[in-house]
């Protein structure tokens, strides 16, 4: 980690440090080679016709991972330089500085050298876009600019490369340079709007509410905003581990097996608290839909995108609402340190070994397959653990009833109970009394366990902290017994 950013180490990688930059390397990784070159970048100051050298951050070089084309022939100047420095009288001498200035320079040449990411065509509209975007501008125009292609095979281009039609990636351009300027001190909506092309206050308010999920005015005071959540999915965490506590919690979902008088009483009470506690924005999920209008008349409401599960799109979207984007972003690499770190452990230890996961609920059973779920991504996609033969590769999860059970091919089974007030306990009674159940190797070796309710908890960076603490825990008390 390199001043909060993840960097996976690998040979033929050059890096820049700088002073008081933050280096972290976890002691899993162990001991590897590089070869390191000390120096101390000045500039030279000429007062009262003499020379005088100040030292000076280096500007031809941005620090941290440095790009290269020729890694392999670069690290074969790096050796000649090393060798030279290990003669006798090398230090400080002329021929040294001189190869060092060369090296310098071609690492300079080199980072400038790298071929485009995107499609030519593509980058000449986009500088376009960059500098007339507070104008009208049309994708047969772009297309124009691109090199003179037909509009059709211009947007289907454009497309493929940015995923996102070009004006929609105008649009794109409008809202983030909006909040740019809305962010400054003493800012007004209505130059804001003029400022990023828009002619009609009221027009550019409608679209950042509807590109953004809250208004520009709110959007102003994000940094001060009283937030409550009303989700199941356990958004109120994903404020906990940006540092903000949210003003009120609550869970507005008609769970199974609870009766309509007890959910009315809950509703009634969880909706006066709600209102108590005066919140400025509340967000939510998508379960919450159904009471839109009831929220909107205690504040403003942001509803999160559920058509894809996208936990950390999600999560993103809930700091930059709240301003706390530096804060996510840490936060998400300290994850991925540890989920790389976690997984290494995980691989080690279980060898060959299987993992699957079930959840029994009042209807049915459910095995976890390996896509579409955060917490699939997180077992068999992150952490890269080995699944069970019956989890489907490209469905989250595929359900039975007791009596259709397959012999699990698994060394470990996680197990949930879910909605037991509706009757998952019967249902688990009776997969439980199946003859398959006890040929199950992990059943058959005690290597099954109850678990928390992972399939929520792998929506919020602090729920997979949690999964992979539990995972660990369960494995090392299984093996140990063994």
């Amino acid at each position: 980690m390199l001043d909060g950013a993840l960097h996976r180490v690998r040979p033929f990688q050059l890096y820049l440090f700088a002073p008081e930059m933050h280096v972290e390397v976890p002691e899993q990784y162990g001991e590897f080679n590089f070869y390191a070159i000390f120096f101390e970048p000045i500039r030279l100051k000429k007062a009262r016709g003499k020379y005088e050298a100040i030292p000076s951050p280096s500007d031809s070089l941005s620090t941290g991972l440095i790009p290269l084309h020729h890694p392999q022939q670069l690290l074969q100047r790096i050796i000649r330089l090393y060798d030279h420095s290990k003669q006798q009288n090398s230090k400080g001498s002329l021929a040294l500085r001189i190869q060092f200035e060369e090296l310098l320079h071609d690492i300079s040449s080199n980072e400038s050298q790298l071929p485009f990411v995107l499609d030519e065509r593509v980058e000449r509209s986009i500088t376009y876009i960059e500098q007339y975007y507070t104008e009208k501008v049309s994708i047969e125009k772009l297309a124009e600019v691109a090199g003179g292609m037909p509009s059709v095979a211009f947007s289907r281009l454009f497309r493929n490369e940015t995923g996102m039609p070009p004006l929609e990636y105008v649009i794109n351009v409008r809202m983030n340079q909006a909040k740019l300027q809305l962010d400054r001190k003493n800012s007004r909506v209505k130059e804001v709007a003029a400022a990023v092309g828009f002619r009609s206050e009221f027009y550019f308010s409608r679209m950042f509410q509807r590109w953004v999920g809250v208004s520009p005015t709110l959007y102003m005071k994000r940094g001060t905003l009283k937030v409550a959540v009303a989700s199941s999915l356990g958004f109120e965490d994903h404020l906990k581990s940006v540092g903000l506590e949210p003003v009120c919690v609550v869970d507005l979902f008609h769970y199974p097996g609870h009766s309509k008088e007890h959910y009315r009483e809950r509703l009634h009470s969880q909706f006066l608290e709600l209102k108590q506690s005066s919140p400025d924005l509340i967000i939510a999920d998508d379960y919450h839909l159904e009471f839109r209008d009831q929220f909107k008349e205690i504040a403003a409401s942001v509803f999160l995108d559920f058509s894809v599960w996208d936990w950390k799109r999600n999560y993103e979207k809930i700091a930059e609402l709240v301003n706390r984007e530096h804060e996510a972003s840490e936060m998400l690499t300290r994850l991925e340190l540890q989920t790389e770190t976690t997984g290494q452990t995980l691989r080690r230890v279980l060898g060959q070994e299987r993992v699957a996961v079930m959840q029994v609920s009042h209807r049915a059973i459910g095995i976890q397959g390996l896509a579409n779920h955060p917490l699939n991504e997180l077992l068999y996609g992150e952490l890269a653990l080995r699944p069970c033969k019956q989890a489907p590769e490209d469905l989250w999860r595929v359900e039975m009833q007791p009596e259709s059970l397959p012999v699990l091919e698994t060394e470990h089974l996680f197990i949930h109970q879910h909605h037991i007030q509706a009757g998952s306990e019967q249902l688990y009674r009776e997969m439980t009394s199946q003859a398959v159940w006890r040929q199950i190797p992990a059943v058959r070796d005690g290597r099954h366990r109850f678990i928390n309710n992972w399939f929520v908890m792998s929506w919020t960076p602090l729920g997979r902290l949690l999964i992979m603490n539990e995972l660990l825990a369960a494995v090392s008390d299984s093996h140990s017994v063994r």
